[in-house]
C-alpha cells in the first residue's frame, strides 16, 4: 500500500509515480497522456516473478488537498452506463452483509470475478506497484476504472509500465495482460503543486489481447454517474495486501459510515494497501455478480474506507477514454 499522512489521515495511494511531470491545464477538463511502456509492457515486461514481487510505493513527498471542488458534488442528472450482456448468466449467491463491514475473500461468483482485477506499473522512483482496477462496459469495449494516484503521483509525474490483470488469482492472468495505451485523470487532480483526493478517479484506455478488447473478454460492470441515492447496497472490492497477501479477490460490505476528508462515499472496512481502484458499488445483483461503480476506493484511516464522487468532472473524464 502506498501511503502518506493527511492530518492524521492513512491514504491508500499505490501505484504513483512516473517520469514526466504533468503541464497543468489551463481549465478543468480531461487530461489524457500515453503510457511510456517498456516492451510494451505485456509478458514481456510483466513476468510472473515481477508481478508477485510488485509492492506499494513508499509515501509520497507531495502535497494534498481535501477540500472537495463544488463541482465535485454537484447535483446534476443521473447517467447510467448498463452492465454488459456478459451478466445474464444468472446464479444465485449469497448475500452479503449491510450491517459490520469486515474484509473477507469473494467467493460468490459472478461477472465481479471476471470484471475485478489488479492493476501494474512502474512508479516515479522506478520502483513496480500494484493497485486494483475494474473494466466497466463502454463503446469501444477497452476502459478500466481505477485512481488517479495509479496514474500520477503526489509530485506530478506520470505512471508507466500500467497493465491490467482481470480475474488476478493466485499470481495467474487467466485472461491475459491488458497494457495500458492511454490514461485519462481530471486535470484538477493535481493543482498547484498537490494532488486533491476528492478528485481521486481515472481512467485507462487498453489494448485488445489476441485480438478481443476486454469486455468481450471477460465482459464490464455497469458505471453510474451523478448518483442521486446511496443504493441498496454497500461493497467495495478490491486486492488489499493484509487479505491473502493480495492473491485473492476480497471485498468489504457493510452500513454507510460518515464522509471526510472532502469525499463523498465512506464505510468501515479494513482494506489494506493494494486495494486502492478497487470498485465500490452502491447497486449489486447479488444474482448475477453485476451491477453499477460508483466509485472507487481511493483513501482511507485506520478504520474507514473512503471513495470520491462519480459526479460530472468523472463522467467528462469517462467519455474522453471511452472516445480515445
Amino acid at each position: 500500500m502506498r501511503t502518506f499522512a493527511i492530518a492524521g489521515l492513512t491514504t491508500l495511494l499505490l501505484g504513483l509515480g512516473a517520469h514526466a511531470a504533468v503541464a497543468e491545464p489551463a481549465a478543468d477538463e480531461p487530461v489524457e497522456h500515453q503510457v511510456p511502456a517498456t516492451f510494451a509492457a505485456g509478458d514481456d515486461y510483466w513476468t510472473p516473478e515481477r508481478m508477485s514481487a510488485a509492492e506499494p510505493l513508499p509515501e509520497p513527498a507531495g502535497k494534498a488537498i481535501t477540500t472537495a471542488p463544488k463541482s465535485a458534488l454537484a447535483a446534476e442528472e443521473q447517467v447510467d452506463v448498463a452492465p454488459s450482456s456478459f451478466a445474464t448468466n444468472k446464479r444465485l449467491y449469497p448475500p452479503y452483509s449491510t450491517k459490520a463491514a469486515k474484509q473477507q475473500t469473494w467467493k460468490s461468483g459472478g461477472l465481479i470475478t471476471k470484471t475485478a482485477g489488479k492493476v501494474f506499473g512502474t512508479g516515479g522512483n522506478g520502483k513496480d506497484f500494484v493497485a486494483s482496477g475494474n473494466v466497466v462496459n463502454s463503446a469501444d469495449g477497452d476502459v478500466v476504472v481505477t485512481v488517479a494516484h495509479a496514474m500520477m503521483d503526489g509530485e506530478g509525474r506520470w505512471s508507466k509500465n500500467l497493465v491490467f490483470v482481470p480475474a488476478y488469482k493466485n499470481g495467474a492472468a487467466p485472461y491475459g495482460k491488458f497494457p495500458a495505451r492511454t490514461m485519462f485523470m481530471w486535470s484538477g487532480y493535481y493543482k498547484d503543486g498537490a494532488h486533491v483526493p476528492p478528485l481521486d478517479f481515472g481512467m485507462l484506455v487498453v489494448r485488445p489481447v489476441k485480438g478481443k478488447s476486454v469486455v468481450k473478454t471477460v465482459g464490464g460492470q455497469g458505471i453510474r454517474f451523478n448518483a442521486t441515492s446511496a443504493g441498496t447496497s454497500n461493497l467495495l472490492l478490491g486486492y488489499p495486501s493484509n487479505g491473502n497477501a493480495g492473491k485473492t479477490l476480497q471485498y468489504c460490505s457493510g452500513a454507510a459510515a460518515t464522509p471526510a476528508y472532502g469525499m463523498k462515499y465512506a464505510m468501515i472496512c479494513d482494506m489494506g494497501g493494494g486495494s486502492s481502484g478497487g470498485p465500490w458499488f452502491h447497486s449489486f445483483n447479488k444474482t448475477t455478480g453485476s451491477g453499477y461503480q460508483i466509485s472507487a476506493h481511493a483513501l482511507r484511516n485506520t478504520t474507514t474506507s473512503y471513495g470520491a464522487y462519480f459526479g460530472p468532472e468523472a463522467l467528462k473524464t469517462f467519455r474522453a477514454a471511452e472516445a480515445a
